[in-house]
């Protein structure tokens, strides 16, 4: 605000402006979120070119106006160039639209417009958001045709991609092919593998990446600790925590509830609460949560019923703390404090996210929420899972159960 206020003395005490002023101040302003203010000024010019108008549709998009900036955009595509289809593309996946981006890209790919290294990240973001590989396999035919593949920036990129579709091996691919990988490309490898399972490699790039000369940070180390807990892997992980400070690193509170999570998945609990009760900065709720949790994992009912009484009195807003707290009681017969619990739930109206899964089909995800009934071919689905559970059980053993749920 400070250096705003300030650009803006100059810029009025200024006997003469260009479009570098003028752009220069809707940017600052944008940046600020000041859209009334970058009005104003986009308003104000007296010549408009491609790159103000390349400027004020960005600001729009990245405070959030979709629907502006795309009105923008339309008005503008036709004398547009390489920035204002990227600005675009970008906004798509800033607002949650990642769909919208891909489909733009399609467009762009049919037009004289030159791609550069900013085309590709928002893209393979797009194709990480909705997790269809087969548009994120097109994008890389794309990026194949270009010199930008060993670019670091966009094959993290591509490597992230990859990695949050599963494809492991395709995400390895992509990593040797970057000129220079940087701590992020390192980071993205690490904490991909971690999320895929493979947690064992995880920890084995780690000391490559050492090995390389590259200095890992504050994401790196939430990757390994995540892969650690995982694997079991205790000590090695409280190793990795307390290696930070070698490495002019600040433990945040993210990391002190991976450590949490870390001592509580193999029963450690009573150390996990003398680390919180250490801890330089006060525990949250998710710290606490994440003992909790543990608590119920490892059935230590006296501990969890200590620390669920001290999430209610933060007040907690997780639900999973409150399903945890809900089940220790239970276990202990406290059906008092059960019924207390789901009703501080109830007066909270903090609802569940629905669980959903999705299939991609002909380039196409179809995503399905629990309880689903908006398919529009849900009748033919339903029948088709009528038949198959038939048939399962029709070659189950008849001491086996056969779980399935009709309201699926």
């Amino acid at each position: 605000m400070h250096r705003t206020e300030e650009a803006k003395i100059v810029f009025l005490k200024m006997s003469e402006h260009d479009s570098g002023s003028y752009n220069l101040m809707i940017k600052l302003y944008g940046i600020e979120g000041r859209l009334d203010d970058c009005q104003r000024m986009f308003e104000k010019m007296p010549r408009r070119n491609i790159v103000t108008l390349n400027s004020m549709m960005s600001v729009l998009l990245q405070n959030g106006k979709l629907e502006d900036g795309l009105k923008l955009f339309e008005q503008i595509k036709d004398e547009g160039n390489t920035i204002t289809w990227n600005s675009m593309i970008s906004g798509y996946v800033q607002n949650d639209h990642p769909s919208g981006a891909l489909k733009l890209f399609v467009v762009m790919c049919r037009l004289p417009i030159v791609c550069s290294p900013s085309t590709f990240p928002a893209l393979l973001h797009a194709c990480a958001a909705v997790g269809t590989i087969e548009q994120g396999k097109m994008v890389h035919a794309h990026l194949c045709k270009t010199p930008f593949e060993s670019n670091s920036y966009v094959g993290t990129a591509l490597v992230d991609m990859y990695l949050k579709c599963g494809c492991v091996g395709d995400a390895r691919s992509a990593f040797c092919c970057i000129a220079s990988p940087n701590v992020a490309s390192w980071t993205s490898l690490i904490n991909g593998l971690a999320q895929n399972g493979q947690w064992l490699e995880a920890v084995v790039e780690f000391g490559r990446m050492l090995k390389h000369h590259i200095n890992p940070n504050e994401i790196t180390f939430l990757g390994l600790l995540m892969a650690s807990a995982r694997a079991g892997l205790v000590n090695k992980g409280m190793r990795f925590f307390h290696s930070m400070e070698s490495y002019g690193l600040v433990p945040t509170v993210e990391h002190y509830t991976c450590a949490v999570d870390l001592l509580g998945r193999t029963g450690r609990i009573r150390e996990a609460e003398k680390f919180i009760s250490e801890m330089p900065v006060p525990a949250d709720k998710v710290v606490w949560g994440a003992l909790l949790t543990a608590c119920w994992y490892s059935m230590d009912l006296e501990m969890g019923e200590k620390v669920a009484e001290k999430l209610l009195c933060m007040g907690t807003e997780h639900i999973s703390a409150y399903v945890a707290m809900s089940n220790i009681y239970a276990k202990l017969g406290k059906w008092e404090d059960v019924v207390k619990v789901r009703t501080r739930l109830r007066s909270l109206d903090v609802k569940k996210e629905p669980g959903c899964s999705w299939i991609e089909l002909k380039d196409i995800v179809h995503v399905f929420l629990v309880e689903d009934r908006n398919h529009p071919e849900r009748d033919e689905l339903y029948v088709m899972l009528e038949n198959l559970v038939y048939n399962i059980s029709l070659h189950s053993e008849p001491d086996e159960d056969l779980y399935w749920l009709s309201g699926a």
